[in-house]
């Protein structure tokens, strides 16, 4: 039995990996389930059962979500980021877009740029910024490729521990760590627009080289690039004000433009080691 679940995680894995990595595409079941390396009715069965949504649900919600991120920190034209979600066509992806949202997505535009100005006044008025966030002023990095153990985490952040436990579990067991272990956070969605039950989150530690996956571990290589650098010292449940603040004020002061790339979290002092007054986190803004 054990090694049944294995293998079906095995094949999410995979499959959550092809999906999110060809989001510009038109993606099949067939190209999916191939992947995958399951037939396409025990593959759809099994994924269902796994993430809790259908295959075409994850694939258009993702497209979805992540044309609205363009929307939001890009100028480019409605018909190019449809095109580059992988739509066929302007009028496909509005419909479809309007389904999720209830807003075409040039009145979705208007409205989340009408919501950025006002989160800017709010944080203006209650004299919030960088350095009372304990956030120091940013800097860029280019950083290389990155290997990458992980586990995927779907839900609440509030549970992220347990998937970091589970992993320094297996490291201990297949490597030899000298050291503390280099640990990461990939962060695919914006709680404002991912409901908590389906936010991704990827638990990951530093690896020198690619691996074979096993089970619930998987391995994936990060495209290395241009970052925006935000050390933070604090307790992690301060996490979504420091986000709010970077997206919606930040970013737009510096005029950087977000890249098409999921933040990193790099956790430079972390527990059981540190208290979370004292906990330090790097936030890592992929930007153009």
């Amino acid at each position: 039995m054990k090694e049944t679940k294995e293998i079906y995680l095995e094949s999410r894995n995979r499959a959550i990996h092809f999906i999110e990595n060809n989001l510009d595409k038109k993606i099949l079941l067939k190209d999916i389930a191939k992947e995958a390396f399951l037939s396409e009715y025990h593959f759809h069965r099994i994924f269902k059962s796994l993430t809790g949504e259908t295959i075409n649900d994850f694939l258009i919600r993702l497209k979805i979500e992540r044309a609205a991120i363009r929307l939001k920190h890009s100028k480019d034209e409605i018909g190019q980021i449809a095109f580059e979600n992988g739509f066929e066509n302007h009028e496909t992806f509005t419909r479809a877009f309007k389904r999720y949202f209830q807003l075409t997505p040039l009145a979705y535009r208007e409205a989340i740029q009408d919501v950025v100005a006002k989160k800017k006044n709010e944080y203006l008025d209650k004299s919030v910024n960088l350095d009372n966030l304990q956030v120091e002023e940013p800097t860029v990095k280019h950083i290389p490729d990155l290997h990458l153990a992980y586990i995927r985490h779907t839900g609440s952040y509030d549970k992220v521990a347990s998937s970091f436990q589970r992993l320094m579990v297996w490291a201990a067991a297949h490597f030899v760590l000298k050291l503390t272990p280099t640990t990461l956070g990939i962060v695919h969605d914006n709680p404002d627009l991912t409901d908590e039950e389906k936010i991704r989150f990827d638990a990951c530690v530093l690896v020198n080289k690619p691996i074979q996956p096993k089970g619930e571990v998987s391995y994936k290589k990060i495209e290395g690039g241009r970052f925006a650098v935000f050390r933070y010292k604090g307790a992690y449940e301060n996490f979504y004000t420091v986000y709010d603040y970077i997206y919606n004020v930040c970013l737009f002061e510096k005029n950087w433009e977000l890249a098409d790339k999921p933040a990193l979290e790099w956790y430079m002092k972390s527990p059981p080691f540190y208290k979370p007054e004292n906990y330090i986190t790097d936030f890592y803004v992929p930007i153009k």
